[in-house]
């Protein structure tokens, strides 16, 4: 019949052999596999440290300019209003309670100025959530705090407000601004290239303790000085009893201390009680675990006012 296929064609389709398939070599699929891993892991440890190298540089010059700023400060010369205009009278107004201290303590004192940081006042021109200046005195801690209404933006952006894992050092949201809280806490990342809050984890040793006890934070208007007296590592749902934001009585802060105290790994003769102010420091453990490590320190001095040499006034920092 015309069109019909012949039986052999028929027969030879219904009996031909498929090619036989190539084997995949297991080790060449691993080394594969090894292969783009490789290039992937490296590819994220170059992201990191694309970051941590960003971050280094931005706190580098930051502190490099703040130092120059410092250095370099003069008074700001006062703009007279032309003759021919109505210069401008602001309303006045009454000064704060911490302003009539600092003013009384001046004036009762020949030579004593209101203590101002020029330093903190330049770094909020740069952000305007900027509070204070922290110095771990003879350690690489010296970088701005700052402060927003949540504990969240600062883990993740740098003091420029810029997206970066290394973050920032910031004052907890729940603490006031002027550190007049019983306990105000800081925050910083532990971070693997020794920035940041990193060298908190060397207050495990006495020695490094003993050798580090003064810690520095610097206000627009006063310098308190703090002296290490405990650290310990706070462990899973505790971790909140660092921050002893519900210790609102005398009684309540006493049980506060002691249960530092009983915690610390360290020893200090430093006496603290229920009146004083704590300053407490906060970093990450980088183990497997969300642990937190735990600074402690106690409020010994507080500069409300400068010396004014003959020269003229001095800027704080």
């Amino acid at each position: 019949m015309k069109g019909k296929r012949p039986a052999t064609a028929m027969a030879y389709d219904d009996t031909r052999e498929s090619a036989p398939k190539k084997r995949v070599n297991p080790y060449r699929l691993a080394l594969l596999l090894l292969a783009v891993g490789f290039v992937i892991l490296s590819a994220v440890l170059l992201v990191k440290m694309a970051d941590y190298l960003s971050a280094q540089n931005e706190y580098a010059g930051l502190q490099a300019e703040s130092q120059a700023q410092e250095e370099n400060a003069a008074p700001a010369p006062i703009a007279e209003a032309p003759m021919d205009t109505e210069a401008f009278v602001p309303p006045p107004t009454q000064p704060s309670d911490r302003e009539k201290q600092a003013l009384d303590e001046s004036q009762a004192t020949p030579g004593l100025k209101p203590f101002s940081s020029g330093h903190v006042a330049w770094l909020s021109q740069k952000n305007s959530d900027a509070v204070a200046w922290l110095d771990v005195l003879d350690t690489a801690i010296q970088y701005p705090v700052v402060q927003t209404d949540n504990n969240e933006y600062y883990v993740t952006h740098t003091f420029q407000k810029k997206r970066n894992d290394s973050g920032a050092i910031f004052l907890d949201c729940w603490n006031g601004p002027d550190f007049s809280d019983f306990n105000a806490v800081i925050y910083g990342h532990n971070m693997k290239d020794g920035s940041m809050f990193h060298q908190l984890r060397q207050y495990e040793q006495q020695r490094f303790a003993d050798s580090h006890l003064d810690i520095q934070v610097t206000l627009s208007d006063r310098k308190l000085h703090y002296k290490v007296f405990a650290a310990y590592t706070s462990e899973g749902e505790e971790h909140a009893d660092f921050r002893g934001f519900d210790c609102q009585t005398e009684g309540e802060r006493s049980a506060f201390i002691r249960a530092v105290r009983k915690r610390t790994v360290i020893r200090s003769r430093l006496a603290v009680d229920r009146h004083d102010r704590i300053l407490t420091l906060v970093t990450c453990t980088s183990g497997t675990h969300s642990w937190f490590w735990v600074v402690h320190a106690v409020l010994v001095e507080e500069q409300t006012t400068v010396d004014e040499p003959p020269g003229g006034p001095v800027p704080g920092r």
